[in-house]
């Protein structure tokens, strides 16, 4: 009797670490929410916004690959973006990470400092040949975050 028990105390013990280990992951799987404003024209992956104001959600395990941008506009229009590459880092501030060239914008990158985490995008390729390229600069726009 004494040994069924201990098993049971066992079995019991290991249920709560395992309750416990898969808990704390799951409260760390939120869903990331934020807003910005463009003030020009932007080229984010296959979409481009038009200036005004924006809101974007990072979801977390709905079927969505990782790293997938869901952006709407105030007509609330909804444009998917996808990238392959991250980094984990709360350096800086959020913010859309946009590159001018000429009269062309890019998003580069989207930081979210609150969340720890930096999602870049690709530059795209140019088409034809390339003489002379204007020099780039590089802007921050704010981005306005909450986390649910």
């Amino acid at each position: 009797m004494n040994t069924n028990r201990k098993l049971r105390l066992v079995k019991f013990a290991v249920l709560a670490m395992l309750t416990a280990c898969f808990g704390t992951n799951l409260a760390n799987a939120q869903t990331i929410q934020g807003k910005f404003d463009l003030p020009f024209e932007v080229h984010w992956g296959p979409a481009v916004l038009p200036p005004g104001n924006y809101s974007f959600t990072l979801p977390s395990g709905s079927g969505f690959p990782a790293n997938t941008v869901i952006v709407r506009g105030e007509d609330d229009t909804a444009r998917i973006i996808v990238s392959l590459v991250h980094d984990y880092s709360s350096s800086g501030e959020s913010a859309l990470i946009v590159e001018r060239c000429g009269e062309k914008s890019t998003v580069s990158a989207l930081r979210l400092a609150e969340a720890g985490l930096v999602i870049y995008y690709p530059a795209p390729k140019a088409r034809g040949q390339v003489l002379a390229q204007a020099r780039k600069q590089i802007q921050r726009l704010p981005v306005l975050m909450a986390q649910k």
